[in-house]
């Protein structure tokens, strides 16, 4: 699992680091040469996509992720942490479904020849993020779901 989680961080930090690079520029090219970057603001946004769902993966493994612990402080511990596992379950069954909608997504846009607005590159290629990334956050939930179960009650 540590390949994956060194995966997903430098994945992420690539995604910050490249858009960083390009909003730059964009600003650059907007202000001093009166001619904005339409590819930066392209490449910006198909690159978040692919870091926010590596963020929730990293997020996931050190249960950082947002949540309501209103209900779950008044549980009993043992009940606690099943109410945990569940959600982790439950966070990894809706990761399924983006993959599952992801892969039709791209399918479609493979079938159909689409193609992204500035670059005119595939518009598959860039669908692609949706399932892969999903598949990093489901792997992540449910290796949290399998720990969680694990370990004893304090």
């Amino acid at each position: 699992m540590k390949f994956i989680e060194k995966f997903e961080k430098f994945v992420a930090c690539a995604c910050v680091s490249v858009m960083a690079v390009l909003v730059f520029a964009n600003v650059i090219a907007r202000f001093i040469f009166n001619s904005p970057l339409a590819v930066a603001d392209e490449m910006s946004c198909y690159l978040f996509v692919l870091m926010s769902f590596m963020g929730t993966a990293i997020a996931a493994r050190k249960k950082a992720h947002l949540g309501l612990t209103i209900v779950t402080d008044k549980l009993s511990p043992s009940v606690a942490k099943k109410v945990q596992v569940l959600m982790y379950i439950i966070a990894a069954i809706f990761c399924l479904l983006i993959i599952i909608f992801g892969v039709e997504m791209v399918m479609s846009q493979y079938s159909l020849g689409q193609e992204t607005a500035t670059m005119q590159w595939p518009e598959w290629i860039y669908g692609l993020f949706v399932p892969i990334g999903a598949a990093f956050a489901m792997i992540a939930f449910l290796s949290v779901a399998v720990e969680t179960a694990r370990t004893k009650e304090e």
